[in-house]
């Protein structure tokens, strides 16, 4: 029934509609069906029709024009329509009493109707099959021309769109009359549905069935209550799950972090168990976002579009609220800089300093530092993470475990000068000479692979968990990069308005210049921004700990007459 409900909605093209009651769901389904089976049929063959003639048609092509017969062979000439390589085109050798009518190119081709007496058909044949000649397989109908036939397909299509345009109205008719009456037999028949499936996976005997499942641990004791008010005679019980229980995973999320759960859900959904990485991520995509737009007015201004969008409802509000949350971070990182729509006045109230001023290493070795938090952040959580399975070894042993960030950590204090590199050589070997020992402990302790293999595994990995920490912190750079081209790109307009000013009107160009400059950085610099932090976010963070394999939490629920069960 459902699917018959479905197949109605969608062949009579049903609007929305508030669901009506329809007494039997089965009974006013198979009525519907008896009832739209013949404009349906109808519309079925005159769309057939259509389309032949449509093709025809299109066949028929360049030829339509040639008052010839459509035949192609009368009683005493032969036509042969069709196309040529142009280069080849005049060089046929025709036989005595042949001609032929050029026609329009047809890419390298040349299309035209050769023709001759029947009785030098089979010599035009020959010269055209050995220059290549490619028939063309156009449409015929006695007694007409070519010109005459494409009259007349042209006047059934017309005749055809005119008879079903009537048979559409009927079926729009007929949808409108019965669409509360489908939407409740299809709501009806899905409700069952989802009974049924959910009833063939009970366990019972005859007089007792077993109803497993998962709810929210918060909502554990009021769905004890209800189920008791509900059934009358039974027992519940409820344990929360653990980690590997393979229990589905709810993200709920403060509602102003709801956008970047849809990140997470993105990217995919951790295990029951794991950290719930919404909040983390929010976080360092705010700071990323923030440090390569930094600029307040820019960031007002998002700000401003994100509350617009977040008034729109529906799927926008979360886009809205995100967009909001990221404009308060360029407003924060804009302080920082003492960018307020690039405006010069702005900088002495800079908490730091301006992107293009200064030490021009001094902003990438922020970046760095700040990629470095966001990476030991990852590797922290995979810590938590692996602790929470009960991988010990891999928590401790692992690159991006304990030993992983000894390594780090090690080289990050030589690079920054607060260790010497030969009293930070100790600690990173140390973490390195875990990462290498971790295969092997493992086969120790059980693994299948083969020493061979453990060993290749081990060397290869340690190696590219060397290289892997250094091109993730590397990779950071591109915030201080992002942050100079917002920067340099407001300042272009300032520079430009200047050079303009002394010019018929510079004034009025000037502004327009500066407003439109202001407008470019908002838009390309706060999608590139948007799409870095993404990315760094995906690649460089999630990398460290976010495995995804959570399957998420759907609750059994029925519809009926719009009241949800």
């Amino acid at each position: 029934l459902a699917s018959r409900a479905a197949a109605l909605r969608s062949a009579l093209g049903a609007p929305a509609a508030a669901p009506e009651e329809a007494g039997d769901a089965a009974a006013f389904i198979a009525g519907l069906e008896k009832e739209a089976a013949a404009p349906l049929a109808r519309r079925a063959e005159l769309l057939r029709r259509r389309k032949e003639a449509e093709a025809a048609l299109e066949r028929l092509g360049p030829y339509g024009a040639l008052e010839l017969p459509s035949e192609l062979h009368t009683h005493s000439i032969r036509f042969y329509p069709g196309s040529l390589d142009e280069g080849r085109f005049f060089s046929v050798r025709l036989p005595p009493r042949a001609a032929f009518i050029p026609l329009n190119l047809a890419g390298a081709r040349r299309r035209a109707v050769f023709f001759c007496p029947a009785s030098s058909a089979a010599g035009l044949e020959a010269a055209l099959k050995e220059a290549g000649f490619q028939a063309d397989d156009i449409p015929s109908r006695p007694g007409l021309t070519f010109a005459g036939l494409k009259a007349a397909l042209e006047e059934e299509i017309s005749g055809i769109s005119s008879e079903l345009a009537v048979c559409e109205a009927d079926i729009r008719t007929l949808a409108a009359a019965a669409a509360g009456r489908l939407a409740w037999a299809a709501e009806k028949a899905a409700a069952e549905l989802a009974m049924l499936e959910a009833e063939a996976g009970l366990r019972g005997t005859a007089s007792a069935v077993l109803v497993s499942g998962w709810v929210p641990q918060a909502r554990a004791g009021e769905a004890a209550r209800l189920i008791s008010e509900a059934a009358g005679g039974c027992a519940v019980e409820s344990s929360p799950a653990g980690p590997g229980s393979g229990a589905p995973v709810l993200l709920d999320p403060p509602r102003l972090l709801r956008p970047f759960a849809a990140l997470v859900g993105a990217y995919g959904l951790p295990r029951y168990g794991e950290v719930e990485p919404t909040v983390f991520a929010a976080a360092a995509y705010l700071l990323m976002f923030g440090l390569m737009f930094g600029d307040a007015g820019h960031g007002a201004v998002v700000c401003i579009a994100g509350l617009w969008l977040a008034r729109r409802g529906g799927k926008l509000r979360d886009a809205g609220r995100a967009a909001f949350a990221c404009g308060l971070s360029a407003m924060f990182f804009g302080l920082v800089y003492g960018s307020f729509f690039g405006l010069g006045w702005f900088r002495k109230y800079a908490l730091w300093r301006d992107p293009l001023e200064g030490d021009p290493l001094a902003l990438p070795l922020a970046a760095v530092a700040c990629g470095a938090a966001v990476i030991s952040l990852g590797v922290l959580l995979n810590v938590v993470n692996r602790l929470r399975a009960g991988d010990r070894l891999g928590a401790l042993l692992g690159r991006f475990g304990a030993a992983g960030l000894l390594f780090y950590w090690s080289a990050l204090a030589a690079a920054a000068g607060l260790l010497s590199w030969r009293a930070a050589l100790w600690p990173a070997a140390a973490g390195l000479a875990c990462w290498a020992a971790l295969g092997p402990v493992r086969k120790i302790l059980g693994g299948d692979e083969s020493w061979a293999e453990t060993a290749a595994e081990s060397a290869v990995g340690t190696f590219e968990g060397a290289l892997l920490y250094l091109a993730n912190t590397i990779s950071f750079v591109r915030l201080a990069a992002y942050a100079m081209s917002h920067a340099a790109l407001t300042a272009a307009s300032y520079m430009l308005a200047g050079a303009l000013r002394d010019m018929p009107g510079g004034a009025a160009v000037g502004l327009f210049v500066i407003v439109a400059g202001n407008a470019a950085a908002i838009g390309l610099e706060g999608l590139v921004a948007a799409v870095q932090a993404l990315r760094l976010e995906y690649y460089e963070f999630f990398g460290k700990f976010f495995e995804g394999g959570g399957r998420p939490f759907r609750p059994f629920s029925m519809n009926i007459s719009g009241g949800a069960k």
